[in-house]
């Protein structure tokens, strides 16, 4: 009021014209009145009202200059006693008496200010009031009735004189340039609010900060408030409507009717609304205007803001950062709630959001477009600002981040939740409101599909409005219970851009990882999978993408929809994604891994397959392990996601919890990649093996290898190399991973035996050796193998019955003469498989590793060729020298394990032995003692028809090997093998010399092997080196000078080359070395010797004993005398028979 009566003396003083400026005044001392310095004259007796000087609000230095025509304050001074003479005389006003006195001296409240305000000056009107006024609120000191009646009396004065427009039009008047039309005092002062902002009269903005203290402490003295507001104060209960001071004893504390009215602010009319949020406008840069929060908050603003001063919102600012504090008190929490939700409704409430991105705000137009309604929506904004192409600052920025972090906080603050949530807060998450607990107890309760559609809808709206995927910083629950989780797996990384998140998510598995964070970030996690634009970082790198092949990304009800058609193009080479929405959509397929309900597309298809086959836990895991038996649309959603883990083994979370230690000793380089393309699968499979391989690791590895057998698109690698072969030559064999292997490995290998270049692909034939490479090291991964052999492997390999190594498939190979044939015939395919094509044999290529590096790498079809060839010269280690004989014997046993055989013998076999080949086609056991080889060995030996050129070369080859090593000659070895050892142990070891052969062809001449069946077989062997000195090695390497100078020119084979030999042993002109001369003799009384116990069965075998007996010219002369005695006898005798008449002839 002592500004009005001030204002009044210059009022006084107009009609004189008189100018001045207004300047310091003596005896001034400071006093603090509410949030705002202000430097005030010694009291003037007349009326005991302070005078304001020229400051500016914060304490700077004096203003000087006021606008033109403004009277002179000293003289108003001097002419304030007859004006307040004259204001006594105001008629019509209730409690005029009350402009004047002062209500220290007052009869109603000069108790209460001794009582609560007597360090009050009792000549500052405006101070004792606002002592008086702000101790409604502690209960020890409460107003009496007719103090706090005699106030509102008071303040309703001040606001309805008529002339506190003519008041303020002396100090605010090109201010109220602004309100042409406003003739009421009351208005007239809410539109100086209005436009405090603007006001630059540091006069005018002190006489506006004075009356605003008035103002705010009752909705009833604002403008139109009352008539706004009446009916919603009513219908909601927040206060007394009358305007008639005498039903309110309390009228000066109806803010509280405001702040009731603000909390229900849905339920309240449009107008009354719009009103409201004028109010909280109006209020906004000053806490103290609040009555309410300014109550409510007394204790936590000294306890939190102390050194904070007031103004431009800073109080609001400081609280609100406060406002997760565990000491921050209820009551002030609640305010702040309430504060928080006006500013969702009308973003000007916040003074500091409006400042720091004032120039953002213009830029965008985003206050001021045609379409922007008088309040604009925080939301709005928000969205508004990141829409626009506007560089937001640092300050603008940190402004939104600490807004969103604050919607975060408290679910109150967001109507939709409090509105759509109500029932499920209230059963399942009630007492958990602060710091974001309530919100993450709805997220889980939505991951449990116990939410309300419109409540899940709202909490979604909420997370997509504060983007709380961008930045775990924003959700200060999941801030606080992964902190330490953060520190030990994401230090190195910076906030913000999804980063810390990614890291997070990625780590889910370790043991560093919190449950407790875990959880939650599944919580959030579950929401930001359903609705593409919560992942950030995605929806920026797949905007184009989206437009481009999926309709656009808008509807946040099409995210499934979205995320599955670009996952779609992640791998289409003809329309594929682009390399950055590629990485994120990776990334994003990664963490969706964790958990089904983090993937919504399989959660929805395989509902039903969960319930049946799964338990709560591992369910990812499950539905890999019953892949066959899910049902179809489960199985379609499910296939591209084993796929994907196959392609990127960090979405198989529970191979990575059991192998990451495996993976950082031996896949470093694979992890390094962005997404390993299944190189880090991989690398894992071939060492799964290793001594050192972690046992889990391994089991993990050969779980997923089985779950991948169910369809060869599940392996990435695989199906992208293979796709257009298997579309091209293998459509008939279905999806099965083992078929189509099958019918792959199948033209691979016929390709080879006939010497056509191959049909299939190079990438493809690469992945096809992979694969039959597990298979060769695991039986269980090959299906059929397995169950066909399985009571086999109990019976005959116990100790390799359920190992998941190459033993069990050795094993069953040792013994294939005791399989069943069901399983014999699977065994067969096998090996058949492998013989032609060694380099996927997985024993061999594992036992054999290093000199194949060494000698055969580039020898993948000849490779057991290259290795035996190396075993003579010495150079194989034991376990590699008995891997590759044992595979030389099962050539050598079955003709149809030989792919050499096969490919260079073909058509002598059909034409020379094929009553054989016939009755092997329906006993594969037939040809097991090398029927074939030896029936071609009689043809080429005995003469009875020749062998095409190289078929006769490699059986020669064979039969040299043999008798290097008898156990190559199946024949040789059953009928010799057990003699060898009695009689030959001292030349068994090593193998490969031909001792073995030697020392049972001296037990021969020494008369000592008395067993028929392995006499006849090493007579055989002697016949064949008769007939070839070459494939009796001791003699052609003791000879081997003496054929070079006397046998020079003579073809080798059909005896030349020995008979060659033999003349020169027998002509006393040449001299043979005598190693050659000795064992030519030996050999010539060996084959007499065999020529007496073993008679020729066959005429080729008496062909063979005459022409290499040392009397066959004695046989010679005998048969040809023979014969010629037999034809002289007829010459002579024939005409003794008796004639035959012609007659006879004729008949």
């Amino acid at each position: 009021m002592q500004l009005i009566l001030i204002v009044l003396a210059w009022i006084v003083h107009l009609s004189k014209s008189q100018r001045g400026q207004l300047g310091p005044i003596p005896g001034q001392d400071k006093l603090r009145f509410g949030e705002t310095n202000f430097k005030v004259r010694d009291q003037n007796e007349l009326t005991g009202n302070e005078i304001p000087v020229a400051v500016p609000f914060n304490g700077g230095a004096a203003g000087n200059n006021i606008a033109p025509n403004v009277p002179n304050l000293n003289d108003a001074i001097r002419n304030v006693g007859r004006v307040a003479e004259t204001a006594k005389k105001i008629a019509g006003i209730p409690g005029q008496a009350g402009l004047t006195e002062r209500l220290s001296s007052s009869p109603q409240c000069s108790e209460d200010y001794l009582k609560i305000c007597s360090d009050v000056s009792r000549m500052n009107n405006f101070a004792v009031l606002e002592c008086l006024q702000n101790s409604n609120k502690d209960t020890r000191l409460r107003l009496s009735p007719e103090c706090n009646h005699h106030l509102w009396l008071y303040k309703n004065n001040v606001t309805q004189d008529r002339r506190f427009k003519e008041a303020a039009a002396t100090v605010c008047r090109k201010e109220l340039d602004k309100c042409p039309d406003i003739k009421a005092g009351a208005e007239l002062l809410s539109c100086l609010i209005e436009n405090s902002d603007d006001i630059q009269n540091t006069h005018c903005r002190q006489f506006v900060g004075r009356m605003e203290v008035v103002v705010f402490s009752d909705f009833r003295l604002m403008r139109d408030f009352y008539d706004k507001c009446s009916e919603s104060v009513s219908k909601t209960g927040c206060g007394v409507v009358s305007g008639n001071s005498e039903d309110d004893g309390e009228g000066h504390s109806q803010g509280a009717t405001i702040h009731c009215l603000e909390k229900n602010l849905r339920t309240v009319d449009k107008s009354c609304r719009g009103a409201l949020l004028r109010v909280a406008e109006l209020s906004a840069d000053d806490y103290t205007k609040d009555r309410a929060l300014y109550f409510a908050c007394r204790e936590d603003r000294e306890r939190f803001c102390e050194k904070e001063v007031a103004g431009n919102g800073r109080i609001y600012k400081c609280l609100m950062d406060h406002k997760k504090d565990k000491h921050m008190s209820d009551p002030c929490f609640e305010a702040l709630s309430v504060r928080q939700k006006m500013v969702a409704k009308d973003v000007k409430i916040d003074k500091s959001l409006v400042k720091n991105c004032k120039h953002e705000i213009k830029e965008s137009h985003c206050l001021s477009r045609p379409d922007a309604s008088l309040e604009v929506t925080l939301s709005s904004l928000i969205l508004c600002l990141e829409e626009s192409d506007v560089q937001l600052s640092g300050e603008c920025e940190s402004e939104l981040f600490d807004i969103r972090r604050s919607l975060m906080e408290d679910y109150k603050v967001n109507a939709e939740i409090v509105a759509n949530c109500k029932t499920e807060i209230s059963q399942n998450c009630d007492g958990l409101r602060r710091e974001g607990k309530t919100l993450h107890c709805l997220m889980q309760k939505g991951m449990k599909q116990t939410l309300s559609k419109e409540c899940k809808t709202a909490v979604r709206d909420l997370l997509r409005e504060v983007k709380a995927g961008s930045d775990y910083r924003l959700d200060p629950y999941l801030a606080e219970v992964c902190q330490k989780s953060i520190s030990a797996l994401c230090s190195n990384l910076k906030a913000g851009k999804a980063k810390v998140i990614s890291c997070l998510l990625d780590n889910v598995d370790s043991n560093l990882m919190e449950e407790k964070c875990a959880s939650n970030l599944y919580e959030l996690q579950y929401f930001i999978s359903r609705d593409f634009k919560l992942d950030p970082n995605l929806a920026h790198s797949c905007e184009a993408d989206a437009n481009a092949f999926c309709g656009g990304m808008d509807a946040p009800d099409r995210s499934s929809e979205l995320f599955s058609c670009l996952h779609g193009h992640l791998h289409n080479g003809n329309e594929g994604l682009s390399p950055e929405c590629a990485t994120q959509m990776h990334r994003a397929l990664r963490q969706r891994a964790s958990d089904v309900s983090l993937n919504p597309t399989i959660e929805q298809n395989c509902r039903g397959d969960l319930g049946r086959l799964c338990d709560v836990n591992k369910e990812f895991d499950c539905l890999q392990t019953h892949f066959a038996e899910l049902e179809d649309k489960c199985k379609i959603v499910m296939q591209p996601f084993i796929t994907e883990e196959s392609e990127d083994i960090r979405m198989n979370k529970a191979l990575m919890k059991a192998c990451s230690p495996m993976l950082k000793k031996y896949c470093k380089a694979e992890l390094k990649r962005k997404v390993d393309e299944g190189e880090a699968l991989d690398c894992l499979i071939s060492h799964k093996s290793d001594p050192e391989m972690d046992a889990r690791c391994t089991a993990g590895i050969e779980h997923f290898q089985i779950v991948l057998l169910t369809d060869y698109t599940l392996t990435f690698k695989f199906k992208q190399a293979c796709r257009d072969d298997v579309d091209e030559y293998c459509k008939g064999s279905g999806k099965s991973k083992e078929a189509v292997l099958s019918c792959l490995s199948e033209k691979i290998r016929n390709q080879i035996l006939k010497e056509e270049p191959p049909l299939i692909s190079e990438g493809c034939r690469a992945q096809v050796k992979f694969e039959v490479l597990q298979q060769s090291e695991d039986i269980k991964l090959d299906p059929s193998l397995y169950k066909a052999c399985k009571n086999d492997l109990n019976s005959l390999c116990p100790s390799h019955s359920t190992s998941m190594t190459d033993a069990a498939l050795e094993c069953l190979r040792k013994n294939d003469g005791k399989i069943s044939e069901k399983c014999y015939q699977k065994v067969f395919d096998k090996q058949k498989e492998l013989e032609e094509k060694p380099d996927w044999d997985y024993h061999l290529m594992q036992t054999c590793k290093r000199y194949i590096k060494m000698y055969c790498e580039s020898t993948d079809d000849e490779m057991l060729d290259c290795l035996y060839g190396h075993i003579k010269e010495g150079h194989l280690d034991q376990a590699c020298r008995e891997t590759v004989l044992v595979r030389m014997m099962e050539r050598s046993r079955n003709s149809r394990l030989n792919p050499t055989l096969k490919r260079v013998c073909y058509l002598d076999m059909g034409r020379l032995c094929p009553a054989i080949r016939e009755e092997a086609r329906e006993d594969r056991k037939m040809d097991l003692q090398g029927a074939m080889i030896s029936c071609l060995q009689d043809h080429m030996y005995a003469k009875k028809e020749p062998l095409s050129p190289q078929c006769a070369k490699y059986i020669r080859h064979f039969t040299m090997e043999t008798a290097l090593n008898y156990e190559l000659d199946p024949q040789l070895k059953n009928a010799c093998g057990d003699i060898a050892k009695k009689k030959c142990h001292k030349v068994l070891i090593p193998p490969g010399g031909g001792l073995v052969v030697e020392c049972l062809k001296d037990l021969v001449e020494t008369k000592e092997l008395t067993d028929p069946k392995c006499r006849k077989q090493i007579l055989k062997l002697m016949s064949e080196g008769v007939a070839d000195i070459h494939v009796d090695p001791p003699l052609a390497a003791a000879c081997a000078l003496d054929l070079t100078h006397y046998c020079n020119g003579v073809p080798q084979g059909q005896g030349q080359q020995m008979a060659c030999l033999l003349e020169a042993l027998e002509d006393s002109s040449v001299t043979l070395q005598a190693n050659c001369e000795k064992m030519l003799k030996d050999r010539k009384e060996l084959w007499e010797y065999a020529a007496e116990v073993a008679p020729p069965e066959t005429l080729g075998e008496l062909y063979l004993q005459i022409h290499h007996s040392p009397s066959r010219n004695h046989f010679f002369v005998s048969i040809v005398s023979f014969i010629a005695g037999v034809l002289f006898f007829g010459i002579c005798c024939g005409r003794a028979t008796r004639s035959v008449p012609q007659m006879v002839k004729n008949k």
